[in-house]
């Protein structure tokens, strides 16, 4: 059996190979032919891996482009969920970082290029501060009554967010709208984050979201329009100068007992400080009422500004 199995082999040997020879060549040449190498591109998102918790992240970029090349069949079978994009953040960084892109694709294609190879990412650390808790009036109340005095169930709030917005907050407030009012009354008043402008700063949260408090109002206190004096300390850093400090509103109507009112010719603000003003700005201060006189806004708007030394 074996000497047949020889013969058989040997017959012809160089023939028989030469045959072999063709048929692989022809074999690679239709195969290449019917299915060539090709290039193609799928875009998807970008993964994010080993992110940090206590940190908001923030990129630049949320999908990437992917060119592989691969023969032409396995184009046919492939789906866009095949292919992955994905940045590490084990090593991370707080702020802005760049972070390189790793593909996964299937068995049989070869990366040729990742568009964009690199994705910037900002992490921000999520961080609290703690304000004093401040009520500002507007409209006015039914003819012959004012305000005798506001009593909040709390006295202070805490804003949460990503660093870069905390440091913004200079003030907590919530806004009572007296339009009409003539007895004493509560309400859940909610409370808003400001920065130095006077505007709500979005993306953060406020513990409690909202205050409750009691607006007492009185009927026939005398009332009385007096200027209003700026309070500021003498901390201004050393490499700048006071130029001036405006207050809006200058005048201000103020209410109480006829014997109180009348000794009064002005009020100040609370002492506020300078240690933090790094150019012009303008920030709310509360009023210091004296005793038994009250205002329809506790608060006035200061226009702090300084000068280089």
């Amino acid at each position: 059996m074996m000497t047949r199995l020889r013969s058989f082999v040997q017959h012809n040997l160089l023939a028989k190979i030469v045959a072999l020879i063709v048929a692989v060549v022809l074999w690679l040449y239709v195969m290449n032919d019917q299915n060539p190498a090709i290039e193609g591109a799928y875009t998807v998102p970008v993964t994010v891996e080993q992110a940090p918790d206590g940190y908001k992240l923030t990129s630049d970029i949320d999908t990437v482009t992917i060119r592989v090349r691969g023969p032409r069949s396995f184009f046919v079978a492939a789906e866009r969920g095949d292919f992955h994009a994905r940045i590490n953040l084990s090593d991370f960084t707080e702020g802005d970082r760049a972070y390189a892109v790793e593909a996964s694709i299937p068995y049989g294609f070869e990366v040729v290029s990742i568009s964009p190879d690199r994705v910037t990412v900002n992490l921000d650390r999520i961080t609290q501060k703690t304000f004093k808790a401040e009520m500002t009036l507007s409209g006015t109340p039914a003819a012959g009554f004012t305000v005798d005095k506001i009593v909040q169930v709390g006295e202070t709030a805490t804003v949460e967010g990503p660093r870069s917005l905390v440091n913004q907050v200079v003030h907590i407030v919530g806004h009572i709208n007296l339009t009409g009012q003539s007895n004493t009354y509560t309400t859940e008043v909610p409370l808003l984050a400001l920065n130095a402008d006077g505007r709500e700063i979005p993306g953060l949260v406020l513990k409690p979201a909202s205050m409750e408090t009691s607006v007492h109002l009185a009927h026939g206190l005398t009332r009385k329009v007096v200027e209003v004096q700026a309070r500021p300390r003498s901390d201004l850093a050393p490499n700048l100068r006071l130029v001036g400090v405006a207050v809006e509103p200058s005048r201000i109507e103020i209410a109480g007992a006829e014997d109180v009112i009348a000794k009064i010719t002005s009020i100040e603000t609370e002492e506020f400080s300078l240690s933090d003003v790094q150019k012009t700005e303008k920030r709310q201060v509360r009023l210091s009422l004296p005793v038994g006189v009250t205002a329809a806004d506790p608060n006035v708007m200061v226009e702090i500004q300084v000068g280089a030394m």
